[in-house]
């Protein structure tokens, strides 16, 4: 008796323990894909399929996905057992143990779906092959055939809200749609992935009827070339502190741009984020702007809205790689050439612009200004022009009137004022160039120089050449 009385205990100790993990479970997970049998049979739940719900019909089945893994094979640790009830022996026997695993991080919704190939004789694709432990991204509607590209077992369902809505065949063949990244006043910018290579990207999204909505009087967005100003530029840029264009499609509505994508952010969100930057940290940034605006500048190239809104950052760390990007307000200036288009962001924007309203020439000197901008920026957190200072800000930058407000001056070096002063001169002509401006004497920093040149992986030489040539203090200026 005692001993069936310990049984009984012990059965009923395991039934609540039963009962309590089932209760501690979510009653219902979030199902955020489904797999569809095609030339596949599941002829009972047996144990073919584990801890998913499968709705049968009268000639397929359907697998509802909500776990961050589903395995299928002929294993039997898998989420889906292939035995011969399911399939063709000639067809099992290529079969591997795990023969392919589909992702989705956390089950959510906005990540994208991942299919991996574990098999020896190959999972596909819509007929493509994957490529053993290779990676590719599932998108709604897409075949999954197993060892051969015609016996086709699966139709993979995404149920995620579909953000490739509108887009050409040309982007969504090629490219996985994710999250708006940002926006502005020419179209919006989205996280992509190469389906087959599983990279990341940034694609920008230029809708034309924007631009010419948007356009200066003086300027002609109509003409095609204008429109793809910046996708032209961008093809041919290639320098370590300069976004990369990886694609570009041309619609006859939009443009998009498929550009390398920074995970760092913004230079204005670090600035915000931090209220400022620590000398060291702006002086490091600054140079890799520099840099940037010297490979354009040797192109014949002036960006004309430099501005931290439009410098990324490669990663989250304090000491990351930097690149210049947007360069639609960019244009290629030769020698017997001017720019005359009111361009630029109005807080950064040069003097001269201002003053012509447009309508005359200025030159690669309005980088120069807006370089001068962005470090005073950088190191106290403020503008150097603004309404809230007065006066308009407008009349500030035509009379290139400022004051180190900000309590953060008073710990910042002599140099770097200096070279902020000798940047922000309303004359062009007396303002250096970007090559003077790498000289200086503020950027006579050796520590820096070897973590730029570990970043953007700039020869010895250079680094050398640069640490014995700087730019002489400038002349006394009226202190503001």
């Amino acid at each position: 008796m005692a001993r069936d009385t310990q049984g009984t205990q012990g059965t009923q100790s395991q039934a609540s323990n039963i009962w309590t993990q089932v209760e501690s479970q979510p009653m219902e997970k979030i199902v955020w894909g489904r797999l569809y049998g095609k030339n596949i049979k599941i002829k009972s739940l047996g144990t073919s399929v584990k801890s998913y719900r499968i709705i049968y019909t009268h000639s397929s089945f359907s697998v509802d996905l909500n776990n961050d893994e589903f395995s299928a094979g002929r294993g039997e640790l898998n989420d889906l057992i292939l035995t011969l009830n399911d399939l063709p022996e000639k067809i099992l026997s290529r079969i591997s143990k795990v023969h392919f695993i589909i992702k989705r991080a956390n089950c959510e919704l906005t990540n994208p779906v991942y299919i991996q190939d574990l098999s020896r004789n190959g999972t596909f694709v819509n007929g493509e092959k994957i490529g053993t432990n290779k990676t590719r991204i599932l998108q709604n509607d897409d075949i999954i055939a197993l060892s051969h590209p015609t016996y086709k077992a699966f139709v993979f369902k995404d149920l995620s809200p579909n953000e490739a809505i509108g887009l050409p065949p040309e982007i969504t063949s090629t490219y996985y749609i994710n999250r708006k990244l940002g926006s502005g006043a020419y179209g919006l910018v989205r996280l992509v992935y190469d389906r087959r290579t599983c990279e990341q990207f940034a694609m920008k999204i230029v809708k034309k009827n924007m631009l010419e909505v948007s356009a200066h009087p003086n300027t002609n967005l109509n003409d095609p070339e204008r429109v793809l100003n910046e996708a032209k530029i961008m093809k041919n840029l290639s320098h370590p502190c300069v976004v990369r264009m990886h694609d570009i499609v041309d619609r006859p509505d939009s443009v998009y741009m498929v550009l390398e994508f920074m995970r760092g952010g913004d230079l204005l969100n670090r600035i915000i984020s931090k209220k400022l930057l620590s000398e060291e940290t702006s002086k490091l940034y600054f140079y890799q702007m520099c840099h940037a605006v010297k490979y354009l500048h040797d192109k014949g190239i002036t960006h004309r809205d430099l501005k931290p809104d439009n410098v990324l950052l490669e990663s989250s760390d304090e000491d990351t790689l930097l690149k210049v990007s947007d360069f639609g307000l960019s244009k290629f200036v030769h020698k017997d050439s001017v720019m005359r288009t009111l361009c630029g962001t109005p807080l950064y924007v040069a003097p001269e612009v201002l003053i012509t309203g447009g309508r005359e020439s200025y030159t690669q000197k309005v980088d120069i200004w807006s370089l001068g901008v962005v470090l005073y920026t950088c190191l106290s957190g403020t503008l150097p022009f603004s309404d809230e200072y007065g006066s308009p800000a407008g009349e500030q930058i035509k009379k290139g009137i400022f004051r180190f407000r900000h309590p953060a001056w008073q710990g910042i070096s002599q140099r770097a004022k200096l070279l902020i002063k000798q940047m922000l001169i309303v004359d062009p002509e007396k303002r250096p160039s970007i090559d003077a401006v790498l000289k200086s004497t503020w950027l006579r920093d050796t520590t820096m120089l070897q973590k730029a040149k570990q970043m953007m992986k700039l020869d010895q030489m250079e680094i050398e050449e640069e640490e014995n040539n700087f730019l002489e203090p400038p002349t006394k200026r009226r202190r503001h």
